[in-house]
């Protein structure tokens, strides 16, 4: 997934502390599950159903609860605008949205979505089982307006064989920021000419740049505000991250995309955890995860869709018996074997569906759990192009052009100016 969406899609920012009110149906009676069968609703979604029937979630809830699940798959490059099109029209033609994290406050408020909360009064899902940052999400929306369809984090990637070679103990999910940044200098190899011929880290990417930021202590987002909160951290992060460019530990922003840790080239990698399912047994190498680095305090970004109902559907309560099915055991059994991503209910990811069987050199699993209990929703919830042009302006920083603290001044001004707020 990011792609992130690949994440969940293939697939958990502080934003749903209580998750959305049901309607039910229009004269506010809901129907029985016998009631609904033969009913036929639609869900957008951003990737294709897995071509396995027996994972494929939608079609086995459709098996389920008899009632015909059409999925609507729009490319991820177009999903966002298709669905804030959508959303401002009142279009009715899909009942289920999957609803990302930069979305759902601003269809939650438009009213383009309905609250969850009168289904989940009588539903079987048990809220308490939620990890702590679906409980966070809530707060900034008043009402559970989406349900996580999964959990997918970041974590570490390291290079066993790198590790061996140069001396270096295993990263554990204890491990200190300062022992990565010692161990990732360790780790660089230089060619006679001076020039890296293996970095000691990889490049943070759209994702982990905001690992490093939450890691030395900045907010990122606010949800009581909906706002973009980074200063003295994020200012400390870039200038980590632009003294291990001067030095070769870490190479240079460029149009250079390729995966540098798969390749090979670079010891360690802070990537999302949907990369497991990717990289399986397919590295030239032995590899293993760790948690984030801790910094000041443990962070994790979390990346996930949102179930919700279309506000304006006309089959409100055959979709949520959908969503209840897919949010029920069987149903996150199958999205975590079939995405590699955790549940985000605490007693269905701890039974291990999501771990990778391809993936035969991981052994500390446990970095995914450990990942999870320090998530939260954070950069995700922001728009996009709000997030994208903060990484800009903080890969200008690491050439130089730029200081860390204009950087970050910049991106805070434009994040203002963008949704809509002073900085004053």
């Amino acid at each position: 997934m990011k792609t992130k969406k690949v994440l969940c899609g293939i697939l958990l920012i502080t934003l749903i502390s209580g998750l959305i009110i049901g309607c039910g149906k229009k004269d506010g009676k809901q129907s029985s599950g016998d009631d609904l069968a033969g009913t036929e609703i639609t869900l957008t979604v951003w990737n294709e159903p897995n071509k396995n029937d027996e994972l494929n979630m939608y079609l086995q809830a459709e098996k389920a609860t008899g009632i015909k699940v059409n999925v609507n798959v729009i490319p991820e490059s177009e999903y966002s605008s298709k669905l804030n099109q959508m959303v401002a029209t009142k279009d009715d033609s899909a009942d289920i949205l999957i609803v990302w994290e930069n979305d759902i406050r601003n269809f939650a408020e438009t009213k383009g979505i309905i609250a969850l909360d009168k289904y989940l009064e009588n539903s079987s899902i048990n809220q308490d089982d939620f990890i702590d940052a679906v409980a966070a999400l809530t707060e900034g929306l008043g009402a559970t307006y989406g349900l996580p369809w999964c959990a997918a984090t970041e974590i570490l990637y390291y290079n066993q064989d790198m590790f061996d070679a140069a001396g270096i103990p295993y990263p554990d999910n204890n491990w200190s920021y300062s022992d990565f940044l010692a161990a990732a200098e360790k780790l660089t190899k230089y060619n006679d000419d001076g020039t890296t011929a293996v970095y000691g880290f990889d490049l943070p990417n759209t994702q982990t740049w905001w690992a490093g930021i939450g890691g030395y202590g900045d907010k990122i987002y606010d949800p009581s505000t909906g706002r973009m909160v980074i200063g003295d951290g994020a200012v400390s992060f870039i200038e980590d991250c632009a003294e291990m460019v001067k030095k070769g530990i870490m190479p240079e922003p460029s149009s250079d995309t390729s995966d540098k840790f798969a390749a090979g080239k670079a010891a360690m990698s802070w990537m999302g955890s949907w990369n497991i399912g990717a990289y399986g047994d397919k590295l030239d190498f032995n590899w293993d995860i760790a948690t984030i680095p801790t910094n000041k305090i443990k962070y994790n970004t979390l990346h996930t869709g949102f179930y919700t109902i279309n506000a304006n559907s006309k089959k409100q309560d055959a979709a949520w018996k959908v969503i209840e099915w897919l949010m029920g055991e069987k149903g996150q059994e199958i999205n975590s074997k079939s995405s590699g991503n955790p549940s985000a209910l605490k007693t269905i990811a701890d039974k291990g569906a999501w771990k990778v069987e391809s993936a035969t050199t991981i052994d500390n699993w446990d970095a995914i759990t450990d990942s999870l209990a320090a998530g939260v929703f954070g950069y995700t919830c922001l728009p996009s192009g709000v997030t994208n042009n903060a990484i800009s302006l903080f890969n200008t920083a690491l050439t130089g052009q730029i200081t860390a603290r204009e950087a970050v001044d910049e991106a805070m001004q434009y994040a203002a100016e963008t949704i809509g707020y002073s900085l004053k």
